[in-house]
């Protein structure tokens, strides 16, 4: 699936990004997430907030993510978008990476925004 998803990653923002890593986990309440993992550099940079790359989020889950998964015939109950300016370690707390999250439901074949 990460191969379907490195090719040219085009978004709102017009900033490069590229696949990280997609992590699949099932949590104690049996629900299963899918964590779709990009790097942004430019995020790290100032004078760029998170406001600069909002819709990038759903961009990144609708055409990226959920359609990787249906390609894959994997569902989740939910998708986890994330922006950093870095590679990081997935679980690891890092204090000079900049990161972004947004999580998604699927409902109805679109992806609907569930706030943290």
């Amino acid at each position: 699936m990460a191969g379907d998803l490195e090719e040219s990653l085009a978004v709102p923002s017009g900033f490069e990004l590229s696949l990280h890593e997609v992590i699949y986990e099932t949590r104690q309440d049996n629900s299963d997430v899918a964590r779709f993992r990009y790097v942004m550099p430019i995020i790290g940079q100032e004078g760029i907030t998170f406001d600069d790359v909002e819709p990038d989020f759903l961009y990144l889950c609708e055409v990226h993510a959920r359609r990787a998964l249906e390609k894959a015939e994997t569902s989740v109950d939910q998708i986890i978008i994330s922006l950093a300016d870095r590679e990081t370690e997935f679980g690891a707390v890092s204090h000079v990476a900049t990161q972004f999250f947004e999580a998604y439901r699927i409902e109805n074949g679109s992806c609907i925004w569930e706030g943290f």
